[in-house]
């Protein structure tokens, strides 16, 4: 995902998401291929937008997040479309039938597995093997807190080193920022 703020617009760039363009169309949001375009007075909006559904927000800011595992046995509130979501964040995907799951760059496979095949033509469906367990980083502690109490969630770590140093680096090219505008 890439997210440039230049001309009071704000650019997203990034993969599909019906949860994210039926909210960018309710603030202001227009396609313009290939990215979506926001006024910047709705910088907050865009924001929290991108964190509901992809678990962050580019260069809008920083995200506090956590890694929680998903026991599939038990985790139902997700699945969806021939897909399965932590909030709208989409952690898996089956496109086709006969194709294999696609894992999101923040998801892995602790335990079990996945049957070769699921669903119809019109209609792919995951179907998880018994036991199977799925880690997710970076899931915003946002999204985290309406979940935490649904079967089949466990916190693994409080602490994200990761998102931590992403965090960080972030703060510190702001910082350069402003004291690049106040040394003018």
């Amino acid at each position: 995902m890439k997210v440039t703020v230049e001309n009071e617009t704000i650019k997203v760039n990034s993969p599909y998401n019906k949860s994210f363009v039926a909210g960018a169309k309710q603030i202001q949001g227009k396609w313009n291929a290939p990215c979506w375009v926001f006024p910047e007075e709705n910088k907050e909006a865009v924001k929290a937008l991108l964190i509901e559904c992809y678990g962050e927000c580019g260069e809008l800011g920083a995200v506090s997040t956590v890694t929680v595992d998903l026991d599939l046995d038990t985790y139902t509130e997700g699945y969806e479309d021939g897909e399965i979501r932590v909030g709208s964040i989409v952690v898996l995907k089956r496109l086709y039938r006969d194709r294999e799951v696609i894992f999101s760059d923040n998801a892995m496979l602790i335990n079990g597995g996945f049957a070769t095949s699921g669903g119809s033509v019109k209609s792919p469906r995951i179907a998880a093997d018994k036991n199977t367990i799925v880690r997710v980083k970076g899931v915003p502690e946002t999204i985290y807190s309406k979940i935490k109490d649904h079967e089949g969630v466990k916190l693994v770590s409080d602490i994200d080193v990761e998102s931590l140093k992403v965090e960080r680096e972030k703060l510190l090219k702001r910082l350069a920022e402003i004291d690049s505008l106040l040394a003018i």
